[in-house]
């Protein structure tokens, strides 16, 4: 099959114009993995779901669904770890 016959696959480009909020929530959630003991970027990653989700971003909702859950579950994991950290720090004092 030739380049022209071939379907050109819009979806991304699609989405990509269409929830832009969206897609910024997924990548501050994720950045969280690294960047999350400041958990600025959870809050960061909360705050554009919430956004998105209020102005109703068509294709948006799914990802700015997931964002909210990883960064719900990234401050948890976090938070675990600090504590764990103090708790031994204390300890060794």
């Amino acid at each position: 099959m030739s380049e022209p016959d071939r379907p050109r696959d819009t979806t991304a480009a699609r989405l990509a114009s269409e929830a832009p909020l969206a897609r910024g929530a997924v990548v501050a959630s994720l950045s969280a993995v690294v960047l999350g003991f400041t958990f600025v970027p959870q809050l960061l990653g909360l705050a554009l779901a919430g956004l998105s989700l209020a102005r109703r971003e068509p294709g948006g909702r799914r990802l700015a669904l997931l964002a909210v859950g990883v960064s719900l579950l990234l401050t948890v994991v976090w938070g675990v770890v600090l504590g764990l950290l103090l708790k031994w720090w204390a300890a060794s004092r």
